[in-house]
């Protein structure tokens, strides 16, 4: 039988917040460019699409089908098989494990619909600990909260990672109409902490800016709230129809 807390985050991340998981996930990645050991080892920043685009899908599926699934065993055979070798560490496979959920957490706390429960943040923080486990991190910190900070106070500036910001928010770019294109600086900007921002690279952004993005999520929560619940999942694999598997078995 699946543990608990597996269909917990499944109903969280497909049913009750997909839009939200992708946001925080997205901004997310900003961490690992602030902190200069993983800015330094998050890869080719020629390749950071295709790789963003097989980790949503092979994450997805994780969450879909399960860690210790036929599909999840395969995943993470695919995983583990990556970072075999690389220059990828246990602390820095741990430092986006921990930040994944924490970072998930204080969005929703912010700008989700409703708040969490304690059961569903402890599934979150089990399920990322579960995760760490089968790729070889042990010790998931007792509170992923002060872990983090820590962490966080040793954001620093780093050409590693101010390149690997300016790729991501290009491709950021390519994604909105063109209208749109002079926002997505300012927008990630206002979105990111000021520690992330000042370590890759980024200005403050404009106040006009900072206050259009505070009432747009402020009007998107009360709306939410109105609206009936999923009935259909959300996945990544939805959102993009047709798409095949992209991990070898």
């Amino acid at each position: 039988m699946e543990p608990a807390y597996q269909e917990t985050v499944r109903r969280l991340m497909f049913y009750d917040f997909p839009w939200d998981v992708r946001m925080a996930g997205r901004l997310m990645i900003w961490h690992l460019y602030a902190w200069p050991p993983t800015a330094v080892v998050v890869g080719s920043t020629s390749s950071l699409f295709t790789r963003s685009e097989v980790t949503s899908l092979t994450f997805g599926d994780l969450v879909e089908h399960g860690l210790d699934s036929p599909r999840g065993r395969e995943i993470l055979r695919f995983v583990n098989r990556g970072h075999r070798g690389g220059l990828v560490t246990a602390e820095h496979n741990r430092f986006a494990l921990v930040a994944l959920p924490v970072t998930l957490i204080r969005w929703l706390d912010s700008y989700g619909h409703r708040p969490l429960t304690a059961v569903e943040r402890a599934a979150l923080f089990t399920f990322y600990a579960e995760l760490g486990r089968r790729m070889g991190v042990r010790d998931f910190p007792a509170d992923p909260f002060d872990y983090l900070a820590a962490r966080e106070s040793e954001f620093a500036f780093s050409d590693a990672g101010r390149l690997c910001s300016e790729r991501t928010l290009a491709m950021a770019r390519e994604r909105v109409h063109a209208w749109l294109r002079w926002l997505v600086r300012p927008v990630i900007g206002t979105l990111l902490m000021p520690g992330v921002r000042s370590a890759v690279g980024l200005p403050p952004p404009p106040a006009a800016v900072r206050a259009l993005v505070a009432a747009v999520l402020r009007v998107r929560r009360l709306v939410v709230r109105c609206l009936p619940a999923r009935t259909t999942p959300t996945t990544p694999r939805t959102r993009r129809p047709g798409t095949l598997r992209q991990t070898p078995a």
